[in-house]
């Protein structure tokens, strides 16, 4: 019996000990998608642990027991929290980047968290923006908008002004111009 006693101490104290191993250097990422910094949310214990807020991707492994798997906030790790949160909220619906739409006292909140972080934690690296890609560019068709597409429909130009071809472009400019000149003879 008191052997059984000094052998259950003696493997608490092992596992105590590997716990409690020093943790490795931050390791610098740099850009990751969303995507990568899932495989970051502790469910292997031989990576780091990582969160992201406001696209600032944090390692959090010191606090293990907290956003560790079995941890109550480990629904935060491997992602960007940021709306969760500034919500205080733990719903999926809720753990994600996109912070729009948030009123002004959890943007505050969220701000209080970012700098408990900023403090804390060693920042590793960022999210990559993603650019959404319209059905022109998914057709492998260019994106870039021309120099017609970046005028505004409703501005008056020099050539909108002038008549075409086929008589009188009927814009206020030209119709404007056109009664100013007949007037001037009438005297």
């Amino acid at each position: 019996m008191y052997c059984q006693i000094l052998l259950q101490l003696t493997q608490r104290a092992r596992n105590f000990e590997e716990q409690m191993q020093p943790l490795p250097p931050p390791v610098q990422l740099g850009e990751i998608s969303e995507e990568e910094l899932k495989e970051y949310d502790g469910s292997d214990s031989k990576k780091p642990l990582l969160m992201a807020i406001k696209g600032q991707i944090y390692d959090i492994s010191q606090s293990r027991m907290f956003y560790g798997p079995g941890g109550p906030y480990a629904l935060f790790a491997g992602k960007d929290a940021s709306r969760a949160l500034a919500k205080m909220s733990f719903e999926k619906k809720d753990l994600t980047g996109d912070i729009s739409g948030l009123g002004p006292f959890e943007l505050e909140a969220l701000q209080d968290w970012e700098y408990k972080f900023m403090s804390k934690y060693v920042k590793v690296g960022t999210i990559k923006q993603t650019v959404p890609v319209s059905d022109g560019a998914a057709n492998g068709e260019s994106v870039e908008s021309t120099d017609r597409e970046a005028k505004p429909a409703e501005a008056v130009t020099s050539e909108s002004a002038k008549p075409s071809e086929h008589g009188p472009s009927g814009s206020v400019v030209a119709e404007t111009v056109d009664k100013s000149d007949g007037d001037v003879d009438k005297d």
